[in-house]
């Protein structure tokens, strides 16, 4: 199935924060023109159109989202992640009718369609049992294109973490500067490892370099000023300790954790993230190649940098549910997926952040989100929309690619308050909507 999304009004754009209200309305829904970079003519031609390119000055603006996101490789240099010589299979499943689907977001009844529509939806997957029981592609996306996976890539980095402390290669109680000397003296190499992992240290960027743009300068995604660091690892190395710590412990998502613990990963195992990934993760299922994202050091960025098909996605929630499954805990895998996944007790301290406003009750560990359901599912969650569910009880996956515009300015600090309250059309509260009445639907 092939979609279009329209491209909201200017009258829309202003209203993005609204949990999606005004975006399925009518008037927004039903407008002339599409974002569909193919429609658009967006990089179409040899060259294509002035008014047609994609740079790092206006990637992220739409229509060029859209396209950028699938072509992460276009934009930036990669390195490739092999594929599994023999993938897990996911073959088509009896198919549930899902598209007169009905749930309500805020005061708003919407269907399913409305909602992929109005959260620039790209493709959308859900399996059971390992089948694919309902698959939808929009806006000249297709099963061979990869997708940026934003900070989903979290996760991956915490799963290759996790299976390095189960090793006894990393010390999750250890400071992470015993492994990387270079970042003693900054919030990440001051913490423990484990304190890495779940997003448990006080930083402090500085305004020039904040955590997500900062980031994406160093790495060559959008354009560097001259006073920013031009490589992860300088990055890492800008981010500093707070003048006076807090007396209890904080919740913080920014990016610089992760990027910390690649490094260590890198250091105690003399090999690149992107050779990790192959080696412990991706060859054990996927499909196709997947890449990352470098910077000018060929440094992967192990936070957000990944792009893979939508199929591919889902076989790693696949490959996480059956390995949550394996009792016997035999192999390195499901090892790994055991430890990263054991249950945390930190809802207090995600409830009192920022970015916990609409996730009551669920509790963070190696990247990945618990959720706390009494069923065991865990959440990724990236950027522009990206989102990975897994419900071990009831054999369940979902996964949303997107490219739901979302500039807003990151908190430099876990004492500052958000630059800007503006949040992703696609928010939390929406997506557990849709799950909520989605599950009866497919059981």
């Amino acid at each position: 199935m092939s979609c279009t999304t329209p491209e909201p009004s200017s009258t829309c754009k202003r209203l993005l924060p609204a949990l999606l209200l005004a975006l399925v309305s009518g008037q927004c829904l039903a407008a002339a023109e599409t974002s569909d970079p193919v429609r658009l003519g967006v990089m179409q031609g040899f060259p294509p159109a002035m008014d047609k390119r994609v740079t790092r000055q206006n990637a992220f603006e739409l229509p060029n989202l859209r396209w950028a996101l699938r072509n992460a490789r276009a934009m930036t240099p990669t390195t490739g992640i092999r594929r599994a010589p023999s993938p897990l299979a996911l073959a088509a499943g009896t198919s549930v009718e899902l598209d007169q689907l009905t749930f309500t977001v805020g005061e708003q009844s919407l269907s399913l369609p409305e909602y992929l529509q109005a959260t620039f939806t790209d493709g959308f997957i859900v399996l059971h049992r390992g089948k694919r029981v309902y698959e939808r592609y929009f806006d000249s996306f297709s099963p061979e294109q990869p997708h940026i996976w934003a900070s989903m890539t979290k996760s991956l980095t915490g799963l290759l973490a996790a299976g390095l402390i189960v090793e006894g290669k990393l010390a999750p109680d250890a400071k992470l500067s015993s492994y990387v000397p270079e970042l003693a003296g900054t919030p990440f190499g001051e913490a423990t490892v484990q304190q890495n992992l779940d997003m448990q240290v006080e930083a402090v960027y500085p305004a020039r370099v904040p955590p997500d743009i900062g980031l994406f300068a160093a790495a060559g995604i959008v354009p560097r000023q001259a006073d920013m660091p031009d490589n992860i690892y300088s990055f890492l190395q800008a981010a500093t300790l707070p003048a006076q710590a807090s007396a209890t412990p904080i919740w913080y998502y920014q990016n610089g954790s992760p990027e910390a613990v690649a490094w260590a990963m890198r250091r105690v195992t003399g090999k690149s993230w992107s050779a990790l990934v192959t080696e412990r993760i991706w060859s054990q299922f996927a499909e196709d190649d997947a890449y990352s994202q470098v910077d000018t050091l060929g440094t992967e960025m192990a936070s957000g940098g990944l792009s893979s098909t939508l199929r591919d996605a889902a076989r790693f929630a696949e490959a996480i549910r059956l390995a949550w499954r394996d009792n016997d805990r035999t192999s390195p895998f499901a090892q790994a997926v055991h430890l990263a996944l054991k249950p945390n007790d930190n809802q207090a301290l995600i409830a009192q952040s920022p970015k916990g406003k609409d996730r009551d009750g669920y509790a963070y560990r190696d990247y990945w989100y618990q959720k706390n359901d009494g069923d065991g599912s865990v959440e990724a969650a990236g950027r522009f929309g990206q989102r990975i569910y897994i419900n071990p009880r009831r054999e369940l996956v979902i996964v949303k690619m997107s490219s739901a515009p979302d500039m807003a300015p990151r908190a430099t600090s876990a004492a500052a308050a958000p630059v800007s309250t503006r949040q992703a059309a696609d928010t939390t509260a929406a997506f557990n909507s849709m799950v909520s009445a989605l599950l009866p639907a497919v059981l």
